[in-house]
């Protein structure tokens, strides 16, 4: 570990707000903003060349916390050079996606399994919310222009499920026999029924053609087989490769036994950075027993976990975690997110408040930010800076090569997106107004 604080910046892109901001760690200033039409849905992230790739979110109101429906490519200046909707009533984004190392897009996005479906699979018909399953799945789009995308590769988890209620049915099964399925019945956040699933978070490892996700509803992670077809995916060969977390899901263990509980932000640690290979993990703490209190996990990952079906959760090791001093005092129920940085240090992000902070191995904070939309812009700023997750760049990182990163006048920045958010609301008023018109008058 170095003794000073590696120097970089921050993209941070609020959930309430239209913009994306790049901050400069050591002096906190914005130097260099995006503008988009939509607000944050949820995950962005910055390439090699500069541009920055976000989520938009598409409707206000939806089944699932968390709802995108739109991915953007925007270049260093700010224009508009890709956008991909996937934002219908039986699919759409959500939460996080990664860039692959051939450019295409991975992202997470949910599917409405019909009740007949979902029966025929096992599912208890009393468990169905507004009579459907909400599940997740996993989808590979290749970019075409400026508005197209062809869908090369895709992995549903309906796919691989197991049950133990119907005899009668195919997929009936010992659960606990078969970690490498998913239990179509289990619930493990009866409180927060927003998806069987919820998966909140995925990243790549391309060393073994591997995806891991972080499943928010089933308190775990699970890694699957990308070097599939999608016709082998929806097969055995697209069932669990490995699973961490909670062994109840699998019935496996018992509550004593769960380790995580409503976890975000699950991704490899990246070659080269102290802890490689291994996985950091954000777990929230809802519903844990012992208090509801957040911490990061470093967890080894066994090797063998990428080529054997079904290995699960006593294979692995946490190696580090980050409670705060005063546990409770670092809390978020949802979102969230942890980053190993390159002198060893992380990048911690609690989501719920925009809390963003760089911890030293022995859990020393070194510096610290506050995402404040009332200061970044204005009083139009709707609610506190929530952050889905921030990611840290060094000076040198061939994103920012060669690129002018003054920071900006707080009030003048502050003013003229205060301007652009008082206009923007006052459009949303007119097309609420021109939308509500027609409904009115039929009554």
């Amino acid at each position: 570990m170095q003794d000073a604080t590696d120097s970089g910046y921050v993209l941070v892109a609020p959930q309430d707000s239209t913009y994306t901001y790049l901050i400069d760690q050591d002096t906190r200033a914005v130097v260099h903003t995006w503008k988009s039409a939509y607000t944050a849905g949820l995950a962005a992230t910055l390439t090699d060349d500069g541009h920055l790739f976000r989520a938009g979110r598409v409707r206000d109101e939806h089944m699932l916390h968390g709802t995108g429906g739109v991915i953007e490519e925007y270049d260093w200046d700010g224009n508009l050079v890709w956008q991909y909707y996937d934002a219908g009533e039986r699919s759409f984004q959500h939460h996080d996606f990664t860039i692959l190392p051939n450019g295409n897009v991975l992202y997470i996005a949910a599917e409405v399994i019909p009740a007949e479906e979902a029966v025929a699979l096992g599912r208890d018909p009393g468990e169905l919310r507004d009579g459907m399953l909400l599940a997740d799945k996993l989808v590979e789009v290749m970019p075409v222009g400026a508005t197209g995308g062809i869908v090369v590769w895709q992995w549903r988890a309906i796919d691989h499920v197991i049950q133990d209620r119907d005899p009668g049915k195919a997929n009936y099964g010992d659960v606990a026999a078969h970690p490498e399925r998913i239990d179509v019945n289990y619930q493990g956040r009866p409180l927060f029924p927003d998806g069987w699933t919820h998966i909140n978070a995925v990243d790549y490892d391309a060393a073994t053609d591997t995806v891991l996700v972080s499943v928010r509803n089933s308190n775990e992670l699970w890694a699957v087989d990308h070097g599939t077809t999608t016709a082998q995916a929806a097969g055995p060969d697209g069932d669990l490769l490995w699973r961490f977390g909670n062994p109840q899901a699998y019935r496996a263990g018992d509550a004593s036994d769960q380790v995580l509980f409503g976890q975000h932000d699950a991704k490899w640690i990246d070659d080269g950075l102290p802890g490689a290979g291994h996985i950091l993990v954000f777990d929230n703490g809802v519903d844990r027993l012992a208090g509801s209190f957040s911490r990061v996990l470093e967890i080894a990952m066994p090797e063998a976990a990428t080529a054997r079906p079904g290995l699960a959760d006593g294979t692995a090791a946490i190696v580090w975690s980050y409670v705060a001093p005063m546990p409770m005092d670092m809390f978020s129920s949802k979102m969230s997110g942890a980053q190993r940085l390159p002198d060893g240090d992380t990048l911690v992000t609690v989501g719920d408040t925009g809390d963003i902070f760089e911890v030293t191995p022995d859990g020393d904070r070194r510096w610290s930010y506050d995402t404040d939309l009332l200061l970044l812009e204005g009083s139009a700023a709707r609610r506190e800076g929530s952050v889905f997750y921030a990611t840290w760049y060094g000076a040198d990182d061939p994103a920012l090569a060669g690129r002018e990163l003054a920071g900006e006048n707080p009030a003048l920045g502050m003013t003229a997106r205060l301007g652009a958010c008082v206009l923007a609301d006052a459009l949303d008023r007119l097309r609420s107004t021109a939308t509500a018109s027609p409904l009115a008058s039929r009554t």
